[in-house]
């Protein structure tokens, strides 16, 4: 079917083309002015108004001059005068109608123009934004978007440290942003999202931007709070200088952390997994033309077609931005920022164990789980706290359910110690992933493995402001080091998805379905001249050892609020009732728990 008439437009087709370009051209500006109206506009929109509508503007433009060319073919079949029937337009400015009709497509054409140019440039404005990023698909980039917000970098857009400068690295990301864009369409994306990312930018080329290893230099003190797992949550701030070093040798000494960007370094390593934890083989390549193996004696050896990897900064500082905490950090954060109160008793354990306790498996929201754990220790086990505190209790709770949802994405499967962060090595292998005194040239020389590179050592004192210090420092940790114990890196106790315990019964408990720990005697760690008292064995008393150091009766009180190991100090009868309030459990009724039964040392 056509319209009859001498113009070639005149025809459904390319009336067709013209209602769609028309269409969308009003759509297009009226979407641009409900963005501007809208305090915090959807990115929907955006999608919507950059990247759907003005491709069925140039559509509909190329339907009406397929109508045209389409319309000219069949006036020319049909045997039409030539005149009637010409290949292209024929535009006559003597003739003032053709004049008019012309005045009429320019101006209609740079209209359309304006409007297709504004939208292309936005549209480009738009991918490159932390809206496209970070809300677009919610679910996938939660984790990402949520931790981004509260990062160092929450100021910087996403692309500049995910493409960075260059049309050729802005080509790359979109044509990977397609496959993810199926992946996300077939719900075919991993959960969580596999780290590190794969090909991204050298650090080089975008965090180097702002971040110059040539003006590295100096050291930084740092001061951490940290508070104890006992009923008053006591205060303490651990105390450290960390060796931040050079990058460059005009700039500072280029000893310490920085060593490994030195101008002029080069580290190489490889990996045996994806995750870039273990790490057998390191090659060093340092400015003066000298260069060392290290192979670990631990890991084996990895394959001859392996591709060695450069050291950069993503390789320490890998989670510079979507940073996930561990929960005992964050704990003890709010409780510095008194953000939690901490004069409610065993308000550190308290925190720490409801934010890992298990998912609630009843349908019920995490945030309920939260504030129901959180409520019944109170009422349980201090009912009187639970009515003069019940504010300071919901308060608890609501800073609680904060960290919760800034830290784990259940649909993501993103947690507490899903994502390891290198930097450091208290949680995470870090920097013992090459430096645990494992990892030893042809030589016999092995790969630096003294604290004091880095940092000096730790001082534990009290907490106190800002850039001041304190004379009162004890033991950085709470136990020393002998034995085995020596050679345990910081990650074999502490763990990101587990609380961290002083108790032996943590990583020692006899459990009888354990072959190992179920061979294990009491006495292998506590000889009997330790413990000076008729009881040399605790199964003369305990029969079921499996149970003998659960603590869910016990307020979150540590084995060692009444032992102290390795001497059993027990100030009397009244600490031992302060727990077991059963009195005539050991007939002890009117006795001394210190001095009838039990010989303990006395403090």
């Amino acid at each position: 079917m056509h319209i009859r008439g001498s113009n070639l437009h005149r025809n459904t087709m390319s009336y067709i083309g013209a209602l769609i370009a028309i269409t969308s051209a009003g759509l297009t500006l009226l979407s641009l002015l409900l963005g501007v109206a809208l305090p915090r506009p959807s990115p929907y929109l955006g999608i919507v108004t950059f990247l759907v509508l003005p491709p069925f503007i140039i559509a509909g433009v190329l339907i009406v001059f397929y109508g045209m060319r389409r319309e000219s073919l069949r006036r020319r079949r049909a045997g039409m005068a030539p005149d009637a029937a010409p290949p292209y337009p024929r535009v006559d400015f003597n003739d003032p109608h053709e004049r008019k009709r012309f005045m009429v497509v320019m101006v209609g054409g740079v209209l359309l123009t304006t409007i297709l140019s504004f939208a292309v440039y936005n549209a480009f404005l738009f991918t490159e934004s932390v809206t496209f990023c970070g809300r677009l698909c919610h679910t996938v980039m939660e984790p990402e978007y949520a931790t981004y917000q509260r990062s160092p970098h929450a100021r910087v857009l996403c692309v500049d440290c995910h493409v960075g400068e260059g049309a050729s690295w802005y080509v790359r990301s979109k044509l990977s942003g397609l496959r993810q864009v199926f992946a996300t369409a077939l719900d075919t994306y991993p959960r969580p999202i596999p780290t590190p990312v794969k090909n991204l930018r050298p650090a080089r080329d975008t965090c180097e931007h702002c971040h110059w290893p040539e003006k590295f230099f100096g050291a930084q003190l740092m001061q951490l709070p940290h508070f104890r797992y006992d009923e008053k949550s006591t205060a303490e701030q651990i105390t450290i200088v960390v060796k931040t070093g050079g990058g460059s040798r005009t700039s500072g000494a280029s000893a310490g952390i920085h060593w490994h960007m030195v101008v002029g370094n080069k580290v190489d390593f490889v990996a045996l997994d994806p995750e870039l934890q273990k790490i057998p083989w390191v090659r060093v390549q340092r400015v003066d033309g000298t260069e060392s193996t290290f192979i670990s004696e631990d890991l084996p050896a990895p394959a001859s077609t392996a591709t060695p990897h450069r050291v950069d900064c993503m390789d320490c500082h890998n989670r510079p931005t979507h940073i996930i905490e561990d929960a005992e950090r964050t704990v003890d954060q709010a409780l510095a920022a008194q953000k939690l109160p901490r004069d409610l008793p065993w308000i550190k354990t308290v925190a720490v164990e409801s934010l890992l306790q298990p998912a609630p498996t009843d349908g019920s929201s995490a945030s309920d789980a939260l504030r129901t754990y959180v409520k019944r220790f109170y009422e349980q086990k201090y009912p009187e706290v639970a009515k003069s505190r019940a504010d300071a209790i919901g308060q608890v709770a609501t800073t609680l359910v904060d960290i919760y949802e800034h830290n784990v994405f259940p649909k993501m499967g993103v947690g507490f110690g899903t994502y390891p962060r290198q930097i450091g090595h208290r949680s995470w292998p870090g920097c013992f992933r090459c430096h645990d005194g494992k990892h030893k040239s042809s030589d016999g020389k092995v790969l630096d493995h003294e604290c004091s590179t880095c940092h000096t050592k730790p001082v534990r004192g009290p907490l106190a402001p800002l850039g001041v210090s304190t004379d009162e420092a004890a033991a950085w940790h709470p136990f020393t080091f002998e034995g085995k114990h020596a050679e345990q890196l910081c990650p074999s106790c502490h763990k990101p998805g587990k609380r961290t315990s002083s108790d032996c019964a943590t990583c020692h408990g006899i459990d009888t379905s354990v072959p190992m720990m179920n061979s294990m005697e009491c006495n292998d760690c506590h000889p009997k001249t330790a413990v000076k008292s008729p009881v040399v064995d605790c199964k003369s008393c305990h029969a079921d050892l499996s149970g003998l150091h659960k603590k869910d009766d016990h307020a979150g009180a540590d084995c060692t609020d009444c032992h102290k190991p390795h001497t059993w100090q027990v100030s009397g009868r009244k600490t031992c009732l302060a727990c077991h309030d059963d009195k005539k459990e050991h007939k002890t009724e009117g006795k001394d728990c210190a001095g009838e039964c039990h010989a303990f040392k006395k403090k």
